[in-house]
């Protein structure tokens, strides 16, 4: 994470654009911090993260997060977007509030193992929602058990998130055509080292197929 230009100054109580009103933080990393939020309206809990503004603009991804994200509403992989913008010093984005984390649910099981009628379900909604992402024309580049978890509501139903870090390698031609990104000579290192793919060690180009 890049040099924020200040701190984000949010207590419980605050109301965020007199739609939302924080309720708790529920957690804070190296791309930002998250909070339980209320509808003023109905009362729907929510997730809300959270980006200071940084000194350079390179260094702000929650853009990119919001950016993907409306583009996979339609998925029913993808959180709801709820709303999104800026405030103060920070970015925020709004969003349908998820379960627990798959890397959360392996912790708390008997030998830390899934079933093997879990393990395929979850198999098979993990490719459904990746594959998602790439039919909107990008890559995740930080594809993990941490990067998935359960709906709230819908348990059975499994969800891809954090896709600031994603990155576009298809865009539409002039006859709006998906046309393959050209591959960049020099790539920097993007993703968790545990989970990233052989190309991203050897500091080339991920790859959709």
């Amino acid at each position: 994470m890049g040099s924020p230009i200040g701190q984000i100054k949010l207590s419980v109580g605050d109301k965020v654009r007199d739609t939302f009103v924080v309720r708790k933080k529920l957690g804070e990393g190296s791309c930002g911090t998250v909070f339980l939020v209320e509808s003023v309206k109905d009362k729907q809990k929510a997730a809300m993260k959270v980006e200071p503004f940084m000194k350079s603009k390179d260094d702000e991804i929650l853009k990119m997060e919001v950016y993907v994200l409306k583009k996979l509403q339609k998925s029913k992989h993808a959180c709801r977007l709820l709303l999104a913008g800026k405030m103060n010093n920070f970015s925020f984005l709004v969003m349908s509030l998820l379960g627990k984390e798959l890397s959360d649910i392996r912790r708390r099981l008997p030998e830390r193992r899934m079933s093997v009628a879990s393990t395929l379900r979850i198999g098979v909604q993990s490719v459904e929602a990746i594959h998602d992402v790439h039919k909107i024309g990008f890559v995740h580049r930080d594809v993990k058990p941490t990067n998935f978890a359960m709906g709230h509501k819908d348990r059975d139903m499994l969800f891809i998130f954090d896709f600031g870090l994603a990155r576009q390698i298809f865009f539409p031609d002039k006859r709006n055509r998906m046309k393959l990104r050209e591959p960049r000579k020099k790539v920097s290192f993007r993703g968790t080292v545990r989970y990233c793919s052989v190309n991203v060690h050897q500091y080339k180009e991920p790859r959709a197929t």
